[in-house]
């Protein structure tokens, strides 16, 4: 555990409160924010930026200024759908907003690491939106409509993009529910 290991752990004010429950003391974040942190290390401005809602309500990206790269956690991954936890805080709306808000941050030469998979360009997490949006305006007068989720399932919204990015049923389930207001 890192915490026993004297490492401070740092991370935003809702990992903390909703892994307090769950983990001993010393495993627990030491620092906590809810506004951005300027870390200065290794001659580099570090910077910690909290998004809305995405993967959980806990996400954050990490800015190394100098170097020129922004870890995204796993509000962005290259190998599958987005994973969209809302029993932890997670939304689809605030996906959105959140690759909105990277690739706002990202130049033309920021290298992006995502949650899971390789280092990305901003073009990348471009694309990765662009299918969120699509699959969003798929569903949206699906669940309009009236059509239950199996239904949708079966008129498979994300078969153009089930290839790159493979099973969308974790996703997929998470559009639904939040589109139907599904608590």
């Amino acid at each position: 555990n890192l915490g026993n290991m004297g490492l401070l752990i740092l991370a935003r004010d809702e990992v903390r409160v909703r892994l307090a429950d769950q983990l001993p003391e010393a495993a627990l974040p030491v620092l906590t924010y809810s506004e951005s942190v300027t870390i200065h290390l290794n001659d580099d401005e570090v910077t910690t930026i909290p998004v809305p809602p995405s993967h959980t309500d806990g996400d954050s990206y990490i800015h190394f200024r100098n170097a020129d790269v922004l870890h995204a956690g796993d509000v962005f991954r290259t190998v599958a759908f987005p994973v969209i936890d809302r029993n932890n805080g997670g939304t689809l709306d605030g996906t959105i907003e959140a690759l909105a808000i990277l690739i706002g941050m990202a130049g033309p030469n920021t290298k992006i690491v995502p949650g899971h998979g390789e280092v990305s360009t901003r073009e990348d997490v471009m694309e990765f939106r662009d299918m969120v949006l699509d699959v969003k305006a798929q569903v949206e007068p699906m669940v309009a409509q009236g059509m239950s989720y199996d239904q949708i399932l079966a008129a498979r919204p994300t078969a153009p993009y089930e290839a790159k990015w493979g099973d969308p049923e974790r996703f997929l389930t998470a559009v639904y529910a939040e589109l139907a207001g599904e608590d």
